[in-house]
């Protein structure tokens, strides 16, 4: 904890000096900027993969209303709203945490907590209102935000509710758009292909909380994946540093391994991955690992606590395929 804080303390300093007198590599075999390729949207086997491993049901979460029906015991009855935290309050049982768990998990859990006080016990918990099934969208669209869903969510509906789409048609400064789930699933799709109907134009299901991000053609973007504060896509600045995106991306988390920071570059059609240690590059003064980043470069931050960090990229350039942490790639012992 103490060498996180300090790593996190040193990390900010760098970042609000400018990262003055911080020299900037390419590391030796790592393709130029200039040598990056255009990305390509992910072909129709991959959205299906990244599809299959949605959660169908609804997960409830801050702000969804909900009641408790239970005719024989009308003290424990009634209509709440779930916490920021995601906890209902139950009596005699006191806080209780359903945030996270679809409708029949959250009915399963409360009867637990209540089956010491009252038995035989009879209850129903029921959805009175969707207020955490949103995603949110960002980039060049009219009304970037949070957009908020009645029923699943899907990526057309989405971008026509954001206002990705003019009254004459889409507009042409962007043809692509990706979806960003949780810290380590990015998806790149053509909204050319989901107009069309194409097969490469699947018209994905989104998860609650997804973000979709659309950014102009000529857009330069790197990405921050992992235990960052804020993970997504961030927009390529001159001379930008693994350090400074990083630090765009609010830092470390707690539970972060910056020993084993993960860059992630597209060369000659395939990912080529680098490992870093930011916690050495603090500690020692040594800032030979501060790679100067190239468009659509992919950081990833691992997570702490796993034996063998289980990696695995399939892709032919990283945004063809989704990031899958699901196999060994035999980077992390």
């Amino acid at each position: 904890m103490f060498l996180f804080r300090i790593t996190t303390y040193v990390f900010t300093f760098i970042l609000l000096s400018g990262c003055s007198g911080v020299p900037l590599i390419l590391p030796s075999g790592f393709v130029a900027e200039r040598d990056v390729k255009s990305l390509e949207p992910a072909p129709p086997e991959v959205m299906q993969a990244f599809e299959a491993g949605l959660n169908k049901e609804y997960l409830l979460g801050p702000g969804d209303v909900v009641e408790i029906v239970a005719p024989v015991y009308p003290e424990i009855a009634g209509e709440q709203t779930l916490s920021p935290e995601g906890f209902m309050t139950v009596y005699p049982v006191g806080s209780v945490q359903v945030g996270g768990l679809s409708r029949s998990d959250a009915e399963a859990r409360l009867k637990a907590a209540l089956a010491k006080y009252f038995s035989p016990l009879s209850l129903t918990l029921r959805i009175k209102s969707f207020e955490n099934n949103q995603v949110l969208v960002l980039g060049k669209v009219a009304t970037p935000g949070v957009v908020k869903f009645r029923s699943r969510p899907n990526l057309l509906e989405a971008l026509a509710k954001s206002g990705a789409f003019s009254p004459t048609g889409l507009d042409r400064r962007f043809t692509n758009c990706e979806i960003i789930r949780g810290k380590d699933q990015i998806l790149r799709i053509s909204i050319d292909e989901l107009l069309k109907g194409g097969a490469n134009g699947r018209n994905i299901d989104l998860a609650n909380n997804d973000v979709v991000y659309i950014h102009e053609n000529n857009d330069n973007n790197v990405y921050v994946m992992g235990e960052v504060s804020k993970p997504g896509a961030y927009e390529m600045r001159t001379s930008m540093s693994l350090l400074n995106a990083v630090m765009l991306a609010g830092g470390p988390t707690e539970d972060a391994v910056t020993s084993e920071i993960m860059l992630v570059r597209e060369k000659a059609g395939e990912a080529e991955p680098l490992k870093i240690s930011l916690s050495k590059m603090v500690e020692s003064s040594d800032y030979g690992g501060n790679v100067v980043l190239a468009r659509n470069d992919i950081i990833f931050v691992p997570r702490r606590g796993i034996a063998k960090f289980n990696y695995y990229l399939r892709m032919i350039n990283p945004f063809t395929q989704m990031i899958i942490f699901s196999k060994a790639l035999g980077l992390y012992k």
